[in-house]
């Protein structure tokens, strides 16, 4: 499947392409695929990094999905979420900021889908509350 044009600079690694095909797959036919088969393939593309480069990496994965379901809006932008926590972030008004950062950084560790970025431009700043609960939740459970 030729994704090259939704999902530029998706080619590398494997698990990132791997991905691309199948958001188009979910594009192409909504239903084939449930919730839970969704999520674990979403999760599943995450690789091992620092945690800045993590947040941005989280985004671009999480980015077109949220635009895809957003009733797993909260389940997903959990990942990012972590990652700001695990980076050292302690202020949770600025999470929304973490991700407009990273929708406008001109060489990011991952390049968003054009879906993803547009998703991060519109669609994020207006979680924020969602956000905010989010952070709390993850950010009590690190210190357990």
């Amino acid at each position: 499947m030729n994704n090259s044009q939704n999902f530029p600079g998706w080619s590398s690694p494997r698990r990132l392409s791997e991905l691309s095909e199948f958001y188009e797959a979910v594009k192409a036919n909504p239903t084939s695929v449930d919730d839970a088969e969704f999520i674990r393939k979403i999760t599943g593309t995450f690789w091992p990094t620092n945690c800045s480069a993590f947040v941005e990496q989280s985004f671009a994965i999480i980015a077109p999905g949220c635009s895809m379901r957003p009733h797993l809006v909260r389940q997903l932008i959990a990942h990012p979420i972590e990652a700001m926590i695990a980076g050292g972030l302690l202020d949770e008004n600025d999470v929304i900021a973490q991700g407009l950062a990273y929708a406008n950084n001109v060489q990011p560790y991952v390049e968003p889908t054009p879906d993803g970025r547009r998703w991060l431009l519109e669609q994020w700043p207006r979680l924020e509350d969602v956000a905010v609960e989010v952070y709390r939740q993850k950010y009590h459970e690190s210190l357990n």
